[in-house]
């Protein structure tokens, strides 16, 4: 009944698919535009205007993913629950406690002049399109809703939300003063964040500048306003990326080579949708777009490319109130009582009436321990992300940059998040700035949460722009850029805090660029591919050490000489990668277990807020570098001897086989990774069981893990790649713009009817990506589809 029903839906939505040949009638053009579509579903735009360029860019948005874009807006505005009922209500109470609506307003009215126009006609074309009476994607028949027109607070809304989704801080805090109060204190420092000292740092000789020009921060007028002037304000879901720059010198073609790959979570459709927007007043850009916003977001103008990396600098802090015992609208600051600032938000709730939520901000920001299980104490959330101002006109400037000078300009319009951007042009110059205010302290490291009561935590300003990390031109050649540390602890004078990934993927891509003089672009493909696991070449190297029992029962012998035959690969056929990633899965719960309270050992290891708006927290990944440390060292703390240590180790291998055996069959042949390590991109709809199989793409055997070049990330109890991955792949030699390359998943549309809903997959599995074509012949020579939209009939 299943493939039959989903045959149906499938036939129903081709129906419904948007008109993409032809001409279309929109009179809010200044001129003609045509939007050639290539064989990946790719829509160059071409106008006369910048103005008619944004307005197509909302028209195609709201053309291939409008379904997205309603739910987009809905989960920044808080107002999914009147669609889908009480199971969204938990998302609505969070972003109506983090008002990224109430947000969108204040950055509405400090929109600069340009970003302001940009936007209008943006909004002008998503409700173009909505005008044109179009038949509406399937999933809007089968929830029995319509969408209001497109505001310009919605947009805004939403990129509130991205902004605090990329955010980070205010978690870790809590997870770690949690560890030091519950668990012994010894224990409890071998579990905190503790970055490998021989892993790289992103800049590892400190701030460069080895270049021709003056950074632009000290020519260039930029607009600052100091956001600590006014009142105060939170954490966002823990991602990542990779992404490295390689000179000319290292170029095997003579051209600087930008190369980025973005870690979010991955589902259909994408988070990103891919677009080449070329106006004739000057616009020319390509990239990935964010359905619901105007602009590039990464990619290239021809004459630079820039890509992105989560900065993981230190913008959150949670702050302990003292409410007032007869009057919980009160709250402490010294010796006086102040009254918090109060919000009555109505959520409407399909099926129920409406739920009716009191928002409660101090100074610090909103109170959340209401939104969190057994928090007791009343816990204001700050975050630089959560303070009036706009990140969205920063990417604007970016599009346009053609210069190193005009790239940092747009960096330091970027208040939010914190980015590494990377650098590459045309005249073969490297570089690298993180974006973001990172605020700082009167006192503490912001590392666990703060007294509220007193003044003696208070942020008291931000780190000087010019003084954030950055670099041009390095001497190495190189610029890494993975989660991974910024600058060496010796060469860093503001507190950027300490919340860096663990520093396995950069030190990989180290090797992979140090391993050769000079990469091409094909090199680079396969190296973001890259599935060599560094731990589980520790725990090999670990494994061979140690000595071979004479009475080892065979469950763990057999799980013991797989390992040691291993190549430390995660490929989707490796026996040995299965094994290692099952064995320290029997570890953890060998070594937590018993020392760890229950409810702790899932935050721990990386377990967020909230499934849909914050999956994991800071803590993700760190375990493995403790537990690696914790086996290597044999602490007395945690293992009598090092005859213990050995002992639970073999017991957890033979542990380990009995699981694969109960999994995946008696034959350890079979037992290989791509069984368990399976990637699915799910759809909205699709955790309706009814909608699964129809909405969702695969699952499908996918290599690496959340430690490998190749990241697909797994969340805490589970070897599915359901964290994040791989969302999109960006490769750019600067000395040869046409042959630049992309890939996004699983689709350009979302459309299920769509021949372009799932046809990236394939592609994104095998490492490989398509052409992003720049010239205009090109462009020409590969349409697919060739719309006109006018403006006279």
């Amino acid at each position: 009944m299943s493939d039959r029903l989903k045959t149906i839906v499938q036939r129903w939505s081709r129906q419904r698919l948007p008109q993409l040949d032809g001409r279309i009638y929109l009179p809010t053009l200044q001129a003609n535009v045509t939007i050639r579509r290539d064989g990946w579903g790719v829509p160059h735009v071409h106008t006369h205007t910048r103005h008619d360029l944004y307005l197509a860019q909302g028209f195609v948005h709201a053309q291939d993913r409008l379904w997205q874009m309603e739910l987009n807006r809905r989960a920044a505005n808080g107002t999914l629950s009147a669609v889908f009922g009480p199971l969204t209500l938990e998302t609505d109470r969070l972003s109506r406690t983090f008002g990224f609506a109430r947000l969108a307003h204040a950055t509405l009215a400090s929109l600069g002049e340009q970003a302001r126009q940009d936007l209008t006609a943006y909004t002008i074309g998503v409700n173009a399109y909505l005008a044109s009476q179009p038949v509406l994607p399937i999933e809007f028949a089968l929830v029995k809703h319509r969408p209001q027109p497109w505001e310009m607070l919605d947009s805004l809304a939403y990129a509130h939300l991205q902004m605090w989704a990329l955010t980070h801080g205010a978690f870790g805090e809590l997870v770690k003063a949690q560890l030091l109060q519950q668990v012994d204190q010894d224990l409890a420092r071998d579990l905190l964040m503790q970055y490998p000292e021989n892993f790289p740092a992103t800049l590892p000789d400190g701030i460069e500048e080895n270049a021709q020009w003056i950074d632009a921060w000290q020519g260039t007028a930029v607009p600052w306003q100091n956001p600590f002037l006014g009142k105060g304000n939170l954490d966002g879901a823990g991602r990542g990326s990779n992404g490295w720059v390689i000179a000319p010198e290292h170029s095997a073609s003579g051209g600087a080579i930008l190369c980025n790959d973005m870690h979010l979570p991955i589902g259909t459709p994408s988070i990103w949708h891919f677009q080449h927007l070329r106006s004739d007043d000057g616009v020319h850009v390509a990239g990935f777009t964010q359905p619901g916003l105007p602009y590039v977001m990464v990619g290239h103008n021809g004459r630079i490319s820039w890509g992105a990396t989560l900065a993981y600098t230190d913008c959150e802090d949670l702050f302990i109130e003292k409410l007032h015992p007869d009057d919980p609208t009160c709250y402490q600051f010294g010796d006086t009582w102040r009254q918090a600032e109060l919000f009555e938000e109505v959520i409407e709730v399909r099926f129920q009436k409406p739920h009716r939520e009191t928002v409660t901000c101090t100074h610090h920001g909103p109170l959340i321990h209401r939104l969190m299980a057994n928090e007791p104490q009343p816990l204001a959330y700050s975050s630089t992300a959560l303070r009036g101002g706009c990140t969205v006109d920063g990417f604007g400037w970016l599009n346009m940059a053609g210069n190193w000078d005009e790239f940092v300009t747009a960096v330091a319009h970027i208040h939010a998040p914190s980015l590494n951007l990377l650098y590459a042009d045309r005249q073969g110059n490297i570089g690298h700035w993180v974006s973001g205010q990172v605020p700082r302290r009167a006192d503490g490291d912001g590392s666990v949460p703060a007294p509220g009561w007193t003044s003696t935590h208070e942020w008291i300003g931000i780190v000087p722009f010019h003084e954030m990390p950055h670099a041009l031109n390095p001497k190495s050649g190189y610029i890494i850029s993975a989660n991974h540390r910024l600058l060496p602890p010796e060469n860093t004078s503001h507190n950027l805090g300490q919340m860096w990934r663990n520093g396995y993927r950069a030190e990989r891509i180290r090797q992979l660029l140090h391993g050769q003089p000079t990469h091409s672009q094909a090199d680079c493909r396969r190296y973001m591919v890259d599935q060599l696991s560094l731990p589980g070449l520790e725990m090999v190297a670990l494994l061979q050490a140690m000595p071979t029992p004479a009475d080892l029962p065979p469950e763990s012998e057999l799980a013991l000489t797989l390992l040691r035959q291993w190549d430390g690969r995660l490929t989707t056929d490796s026996v040995g990668g299965a094994v290692f990633e099952v064995l320290v899965e029997q570890l953890t719960a060998a070594l937590l277990q018993q020392r760890i309270p229950a409810d702790m050992i899932a935050p721990l290891l990386g377990q967020g807020l909230s499934e849909n708006l914050h999956p994991v927290n800071e803590f993700q990944g760190y375990w493995l570098v403790n537990l690696l440390r914790i086996l290597d060292e044999a602490p007395v703390t945690w293992f009598a001897s090092v005859a213990t240590r050995n002992k639970l180790i073999f017991d957890c291998l033979g542990q380990s086989t009995a699981v694969l055996q109960q999994t995946l069959g008696e034959d350890p042949a079979m037992w290989q990774w791509g069984q368990l390590h399976q990637a699915a991109f799910q759809h909205a709809l699709g955790r309706v069981t009814t909608f699964g199989p129809i909405f969702n793409v695969g699952p499908m055997p996918v290599a690496g893990d959340g430690n490998t070049v190749a990241q697909t990330g797994m969340r805490p109890g589970s070897f599915a790649c359901c964290g994040v991955s791989v969302s999109s792949r960006l490769i750019v030699d600067m000395s040869a713009i046409e042959k630049a390359e992309a890939i996004l998943a699983p689709g350009q549309s979302g459309h299920l009817g769509s021949p372009h809903y799932a046809d990236l997959a394939p592609l994104w599995l095998q490492g490989e990506n398509f052409p992003i074509l720049w010239h205009e012949n090109d462009v020409t020579a590969a349409t697919h589809q060739l719309l006109t939209l006018t403006k006279r009939l």
